[in-house]
């Protein structure tokens, strides 16, 4: 779960026993919890409302280690705008929803 708030990431069980939490990724705002071992958050990292949102993507392993990142604010490719939705069926393809730019983006990983 994105808990924002608190500046983290808890985790879960199939029976929503809190397992662990991951911290030091910003504010979370979007979660994508695949299948496999890789899962994706995008967090915010921007103290100015009045500001393009200035956030990641963040590449994470189940263990909360992480492994990549990329994006930054903006319009163009792999750039977002307060970023809502990540749809992660794929390890390498990605579809990110975002509010600012009123737009879906297909993002494909190497």
């Amino acid at each position: 779960m994105a808990d924002s708030g608190n500046n983290r990431i808890q985790v879960f069980d199939g029976e929503g026993a809190f397992k662990s939490q991951i911290a030091g990724v910003g504010t979370p705002q979007a979660i994508c919890v695949s299948g496999g071992s890789t899962q994706y958050l995008y967090s915010s990292n921007s103290n100015d409302p009045e500001s393009m949102d200035h956030g990641e993507i963040y590449k994470v392993r189940l263990n909360g280690q992480i492994v990549g990142k990329f994006g930054k604010a903006g319009k163009m490719p792999k750039d977002f705008g307060m970023v809502n939705a990540i749809d992660c069926r794929s390890e390498n393809n990605l579809w990110v929803g975002e509010v600012w730019n009123w737009r879906a983006q297909r993002v494909t990983l190497k």
